[in-house]
This record gives C-alpha cells, sequence and structure tokens, in this order.
C-alpha cells in the first residue's frame, strides 16, 4: 500500500513546472492581446459597412472595440489594484508542452482556416483544445464541437445576417 503512495508521489516530481508572477504575467497576456486586437481593429475598417444593420464590416467593429475596452480596463486593474495584505501569487504551468501543443494546434488552425471553412475550422478547434486538454469522455469530445459550430452559424447568419463564405 506504502509502494502506491509513493509511485503517486514520484509521478508528482516527474511533471515540469513553470513559475510566473501573476500580476506580471497578467499584464503580459492583456497587453498581446490589445496588440492582437489593435490589428484585428485596423483590418475592421476596411470592410464594407451594411445599411441595413451592422452587417459584415460592422461586426468586428464593434466586437473589436468592445474587446479593447475591456483588456484596457482589465489592465487597469491589474496595475492599480493593490494586493490586500497577500503574498505576491505566481501562476504555475504544470504541463508547459501540454500548453505548447495547444497554441501550436490553435495556430495551424487559424492557418488552415480558409481551406477547412470556418464551421469545420471551429469544430475541429474545439475537439482538438478539448482533447490536449485532458478530456477523454467521447460523448463530449464528439458532441460539443458540432454544436459550437451550429451554435455560431445561427448566431451570426441566422440572427445577424452576417454570411459565412
Amino acid at each position: 500500500m506504502s509502494d502506491l503512495s509513493h509511485d503517486s508521489e514520484a509521478k508528482d516530481d516527474d511533471v515540469s513546472e513553470v513559475k510566473i508572477s501573476k500580476k506580471w504575467f497578467e499584464v503580459f497576456v492583456y497587453i498581446v492581446l490589445f496588440l492582437v486586437n489593435a490589428f484585428y481593429f485596423k483590418e475592421s475598417l476596411g470592410l464594407p459597412g451594411s445599411p441595413r444593420g451592422i452587417g459584415a464590416g460592422g461586426f468586428p467593429f464593434l466586437v473589436s472595440l468592445i474587446i479593447g475596452a475591456s483588456l484596457i480596463a482589465l489592465l487597469g486593474v491589474s496595475l492599480v489594484a493593490p494586493r490586500k495584505g497577500e503574498v505576491e501569487p505566481f501562476i504555475a504551468v504544470r504541463r508547459p508542452v501540454q500548453v505548447v501543443s495547444v497554441i501550436a494546434v490553435m495556430l495551424a488552425m487559424v492557418l488552415s482556416l480558409p481551406w477547412t471553412g470556418p464551421l469545420v475550422g471551429i469544430a475541429l478547434l474545439s475537439l482538438l483544445v478539448m482533447w490536449l486538454g485532458g478530456e477523454r469522455r467521447y460523448l463530449l469530445l464528439l458532441g460539443l464541437p458540432p454544436l459550437l459550430s451550429v451554435g455560431i452559424y445561427v448566431l451570426f447568419v441566422l440572427v445577424l445576417g452576417v454570411y459565412f463564405d
């Protein structure tokens, strides 16, 4: 019995861990996201508008404004809000290879989106991210990605009138 507990502790020690200051990690992530959003905002300015409503050009513009305002607010809170008597918290990434593999899948899916199309690409991306994140229940792995794609289709095409090519 003691051998089993010793083996499980040994497995925990083998997992690599990266520790980062939570405050500065948040600031870094918010700045990177803001820069990506600034590019998205710049690209949305060149899209054609629609006289009948939000349309294909107005929706990305609106989304980028909301995301930009939210990121500025989060950055301000992260920099200004003092930590109340607590030791500076750290973020520990226990599986850096898993995190890097999820990032690689996301980049690969973004680059392959013109060939797969948005609905199939989103379904594949969600399936792979769930699987790389450790999800092994087949009902969720096979059920949620198509539901996510259908939900996005209904929201954008049927409700907002923003069509995919």
